[in-house]
């Protein structure tokens, strides 16, 4: 059926060429320059890759989804030591392209193949050879560009490697970047001076090939750099190619130098391929279309001239496509695109005269033997007639498609990983909880040798009935192996179906390191690190510290001596320990904004396997522990002498230091979990003030109704409050006098009675003890250390989630 296929697809391509007389008769005759040369089993080859999402659209007045192709059938091969250049205009899928090569797509997303050296990879297998180079600079401002690289060294490098030759491979880094002079210079950031611009971006390359990858992915190297800059980043990425890696990267309109050091270029638009091949030969290539360059033209500039002009008509991309591939050269009515009419209004069901009009002006060779895949793909949203055939596209209807080994293989492995997951966290709340598996593929598998070719991009040239009416797949009887992409049919491979089963597939080894440093000497470097910022960033901490000494100058300014034992200074008491306990967890709102700025480093470095997650966590916790004990200590310290509180200092402290440590967690939990900072500081507020409210100090855990009662035992601000509260009243026998109306408006309420109190016949004509404190406020635990290890535990579990989060949710992968 496949070679049934193959000869039809070949016979409605001479036919085309017979009626094309200009073609076969004029002096155009000639073959077209190759636009690529391949060399099967070597580089990375890529073939057949497409990738999907769905959109909605609203017809006849109701919402419905189908599925648009940002990549749609391309194929092709990039080699060691050369760099290719993807290009194309605004949205043509060169990021997406990119992301599908360097492994970044969810498995089961991405239909096609891509293999290293004529063996299929997996994902691991991928990210550990490679390194990708974000389009924005995620750096560390207040880091040295040497200490960057150092910090790169130590954490890619394995610790075989000493120190003195970690050094010596930095310096030349440094010396092969030309970022000798800017060596010591800080990164520095918009609110402070550091390197230039092309200097960050030769940083943030560097950074990623200290460890001299196989393949190197950069996105957008020289976006918004000057020429003189740009030249400059991809003349030092041209020197890294020619030390045996694979270079490829994205670029928007290189200048003319900058087209002199690139090996390959590979053309997109609307994610189909329109050109690949080397810079030298578009003239021809454009030539031999019907296009040559005008004089004085750029040859890639005028190629997408071209690509916009036949975008903007009524025969779409389908020419240049198909004169690509298989070198189809269109008629004259093809080659003077016209453009498209205006919308008009329509009723359903009923073509428009713009409608019939843009359809005569297809070609008679196209309308014969290959319609034009735009109306079966969803490329272009604007014409009427693909809204006219809507009902004939490619929809997700798993229902009514027939399964397929590799559908059904794809529907079960299929890990709850999301790229960006906080843009829909309801969403992934309810799957996280619920364990709802994501979507599967829509498309169907690649096509192998025996099968009949299914209706996707991939399939080549069709016939309208047959992109109408879909004929039901065949499906392959022999188990396939599982690799990152689905597998397809390799066109350099002729025994591809008898060696398939056979075939190895380059992973990473089950029982070997996946990273390239133990836990522990990853804990130690990123503690480093860590350190260093917070030293170099005194507002991080300092301005924290500074707010709790002057709020406890303040308030032990205002409260003045809380020594006397009577009615009134029991209020006096309640409001002091409750706002000082709120004060320390509002004041840890500042932290929002600091790990959100981190979150995008940290998935960058552990996107290829840089370090752990857990070490990250870690670490972190490591090197905060003191300023947290530091600043605990100074309020403690201040209002516990200038107050002349009855209690220990030294467990006052550590209430607050514990209580330092939980609300940091659930502050960088709720950073992990949300898109800015500015939701950050709106749910922290939020929770923190629903904490506030449930604690027992306005409603007691008895007051509130059965139904809301579980926010007070999950409340961080209740057991920090009742410790404070056993701290200074617990086995307190000292009679406490005063008027009872001195308690009321207050938040005792009713006055109970201790047990203490009423089985100590000394105290019957007492009104009232420090004990029965606790008892009117519902304080039952009377060990202090209690709430401290609730506490402490709360704390546990939120950086618990806060790893689960890092580790399986903020992943840079598409769906």
């Amino acid at each position: 059926m496949a070679k049934l296929g193959r000869n039809t697809v070949n016979r409605s391509l001479e036919s085309l060429l017979d009626m094309d007389k200009s073609v076969v008769a004029g002096k155009n005759a000639m073959p077209p320059v190759p636009a690529r040369k391949t060399i099967p089993g070597h580089g990375l080859e890529f073939s057949n890759l497409s990738y999907s999402v769905m959109k909605k659209q609203k017809k006849d007045g109701a919402w419905i989804k189908k599925e648009a192709y940002l990549l749609n059938d391309i194929s092709g091969q990039a080699m060691r030591g050369e760099i290719m250049a993807i290009m194309g205009p605004s949205g043509a899928g060169k990021s997406t392209f990119l992301d599908a090569l360097a492994g970044r797509i969810a498995q089961g997303s991405l239909e096609g193949s891509v293999r290293i050296d004529g063996k299929p990879v997996t994902a691991s297998y991928m990210k550990m050879i490679s390194s990708y180079v974000m389009q924005d600079d995620q750096l560390f401002p207040m880091l040295t560009v040497h200490e960057t690289f150092m910090f790169a060294a130590e954490v890619r490098l394995p610790p075989s490697i000493s120190i003195e030759e970690k050094k010596k491979r930095v310096n030349e880094l440094l010396d092969q970047l030309g970022l000798e002079s800017a060596a010591h210079t800080y990164i520095g950031d918009e609110g402070r001076r550091g390197v230039s611009g092309g200097e960050r971006r030769r940083v943030s390359i560097g950074i990623d090939i200290i460890h001299k990858p196989s393949l190197l992915f950069l996105d957008e190297p020289t976006s918004g750099l000057d020429s003189t800059s740009a030249y400059s980043v991809v003349e030092k990425v041209k020197d890294i190619s020619r030390g045996g890696s694979i270079v490829l990267m994205t670029i928007h309109q290189p200048s003319y130098r900058i087209q002199l050091l690139l090996d390959r270029i590979t053309v997109l638009a609307r994610g189909r391929l329109i050109y690949m091949g080397s810079p030298t030969s578009v003239p021809a290539h454009l030539s031999g279309f019907g296009r040559p360059i005008p004089d004085g033209e750029n040859s890639l500039e005028y190629l997408l001239d071209v690509i916009k002009e036949y975008d903007e008509s009524t025969v779409g991309l389908d020419p240049l496509v198909l004169y690509q591939r298989d070198g189809v050269k269109p008629d004259q009515v093809v080659r003077t695109p016209v453009p498209k009419t205006p919308k008009t209004p329509r009723t359903p069901y009923m073509k428009t005269p713009g409608s019939r009009h843009a359809i005569s002006l297809h070609s008679h060779a196209f309308s014969n033997g290959l319609q034009s895949e735009s109306g079966q793909f969803d490329y272009h949203d604007d014409e009427e007639e693909e809204e006219e055939e809507f009902d004939y596209s490619l929809e997700r209807k798993a229902a009514k498609r027939p399964q397929t080994p590799m559908s059904m293989q794809s529907s079960v492995y299929n890990p709850r990983l999301a790229s960006h997951f906080y843009k829909d966290f309801s969403v992934w709340v309810y799957r996280g909880v619920t364990a709802t598996p994501r979507r599967a593929p829509s498309w169907t598998p690649a096509r192998t040798p025996g099968q009949t070719p299914a209706i996707t991009p991939s399939s080549g040239a069709r016939s309208y009935v047959s992109g109408r009416y879909p004929t039901p797949q065949q499906t392959s009887s022999h188990h396939k192996t599982p690799v990152v992409f689905s597998p397809s049919l390799d066109p350099y491979a002729p025994s591809y179906e008898e060696s398939y089963m056979e075939e190895e597939v380059l992973d990473v080894p089950e029982h070997g390191p996946k990273f390239a440093n133990p836990w522990l000497r990853e804990v130690a470097v990123l503690s480093w690190r860590t350190a260093l910022n917070v030293v170099r960033t005194p507002e991080l901490f300092l301005s924290r510290e500074i707010v709790l000494t002057v709020m406890a100058i303040i308030l032990s300014s205002l409260f003045k001596n809380l020594s006397k034992n009577d009615f009134k200074t029991i209020n006096k008491l309640l409001n002091f320990y409750i706002f000082a306990v709120c004060l320390v967890f509002f004041s840890s709102n500042d932290a929002v904004p600091t790990f959100i700025q981190e979150r995008f480093i940290f998935i960058r470095e552990t996107s290829h396997n840089a370090y752990r997650a857990s070490s990250y966590v870690i670490s972190s916790l490591i090197v905060y522990l003191p300023f947290f004990a530091i600043q605990g200590f100074t309020f403690a310290a201040i209002t516990k002498y200038w107050l002349h509180l009855k209690c220990s200092v030294f467990n006052f402290w550590m209430i607050l230091f514990a209580s330092l440590i939980t609300t940091n967690a659930y502050v960088m939990l709720v950073s992990a979990l949300v898109p800015s900072y500015i939701t950050g500081y709106a749910v922290v507020i939020a929770t923190t003030a629903l904490f506030f409210l449930t604690c027992g100090f306005f409603l007691k855990g008895s007051k509130i109704p059965i139904f809301w009662r579980w926010l007070h035992y999950i409340s961080a601000i209740k057991y920090p409050f009742e410790a404070l509260l056993v701290n200074q009243f617990n086995d307190n026998e000292i009679c406490l006098s005063g008027n009872p109306s001195d308690l009321s408006p207050g938040p005792l309420g009713e006055v109970k009675l201790s047990d203490l109190h009423l089985n100590n016949p000394d105290l019957k004509n007492c009104t009232m003890i420090g004990e029965d404190v606790l008892s009117s406020m519902g304080i039952h635990i009377e060990n202090l250390w209690y709430d401290i290890l609730i506490l402490l535990s709360w704390g546990v579990l939120y950086r618990l989630f806060f790893y689960v989060v890092l580790r399986f949710y903020s992943k840079n992968e598409r769906k």
